[in-house]
């Protein structure tokens, strides 16, 4: 999953630099995001990257709609996957470093915490603010 992510995240930084930094003052920033809304979103993005739909997300899956996914964002400028930020590839290279698979409760987990992390004032709502803010 490191070697998955890092690679993910040096497709994204070697294509999107120039996109996105034409596009960043004309990009409006997310809407508020919940608690209950960042679950809903784990659970969206995990369907979509577990191709097989055998419930585990494995490196293969995970390197080839990676790959798809930040190519699009790079092409467009915007995030045919929301949630899967800079900040949260970090957080999930960390978290699932060297796992092989990872399962849809982790998965959950993983984001949850992240979320959590990232709500400062712990009021179960994701910021714009709060976002920009994010390690």
């Amino acid at each position: 999953m490191k070697r998955l992510l890092g690679a993910i995240a040096l497709i994204a930084a070697a294509t999107a630099a120039p996109a996105f930094a034409q596009l960043a003052d004309s990009v409006p920033p997310q809407p508020d995001l919940t608690r209950n809304q960042a679950l809903e979103r784990a659970d969206q993005l995990f369907d979509r990257f577990d191709l097989n739909h055998d419930g585990q997300v494995t490196r293969d899956e995970a390197e080839r709609l990676g790959r798809k996914l930040m190519l699009q964002r790079a092409a467009t400028g915007r995030d045919p996957a929301q949630g899967l930020g800079g900040h949260t590839l970090r957080f999930l290279k960390q978290r699932f470093s060297g796992a092989e698979t990872v399962t849809r409760g982790q998965f959950e987990e993983a984001m949850l915490e992240h979320f959590d992390e990232m709500d400062v004032n712990h009021d179960g709502i994701l910021t714009a603010a709060e976002r920009l803010g994010a390690k």
